[in-house]
């Protein structure tokens, strides 16, 4: 055989085996039912996230995330990887994770057009309070606390009240306070 067929072969088998070794050493994010992000489990399924908080009563955390989202990454990498971040999530939440790419109805039934977007529901699916974008380990542990907080404090004294627990927002970054009629 000829050495530059043979370089030629030796140069394909290897091209085949990076193929190959790229294809299954590759993380893989997500599956039909699930979803593996920040050392995580989440479903994919907002209806069923919401079964499961009611069954459990417990809040939601519904992120809205992209493959292509360096911002995303960072959220799941550094927050999301956070201990006191992760037990939180893991103890007192019902994960649910959205893809943009994949799933524009629920995006757009919030009016999420852009990730990372982190939105907190009750079990119902009322909006307790939502992230725009990315936050630190921090900011994001601060929130999750006190809907945690919060949620439980309410969902004690009124176990099937369907109300949205908190008004603030920070879509536009305003602290927005109802108003006690007396």
């Amino acid at each position: 055989m000829k050495p530059k067929k043979l370089i030629n072969i030796v140069a394909i088998v290897l091209m085949v085996g990076f193929a190959y070794a790229a294809i299954n050493i590759a993380p893989v994010l997500s599956d039909e039912e699930n979803t593996y992000l920040g050392g995580l489990v989440w479903t994919n399924f907002l209806d069923e996230g919401l079964a499961a908080a009611q069954e459990q009563h417990k809040p939601v955390l519904v992120y809205f995330w992209a493959v292509w989202c360096q911002y995303c990454e960072l959220f799941e990498t550094e927050t999301l990887h956070d201990s006191k971040v992760n037990a939180a999530l893991k103890n007192d939440f019902i994960l649910v994770a959205v893809d943009l790419d994949e799933n524009r109805e629920v995006a757009s039934r919030f009016g999420v057009s852009y990730p990372p977007h982190e939105l907190f529901l009750d079990e119902y699916g009322n909006i307790i309070t939502r992230i725009p974008g990315y936050v630190d380990a921090d900011t994001f542990y601060s929130v999750v606390s006190d809907v945690s907080s919060n949620y439980n404090s309410n969902s004690n004294s009124n176990s099937n009240s369907n109300t949205n627990l908190n008004s603030n927002s920070t879509d536009n970054g305003d602290d927005q306070v109802e108003e006690a009629v007396i």
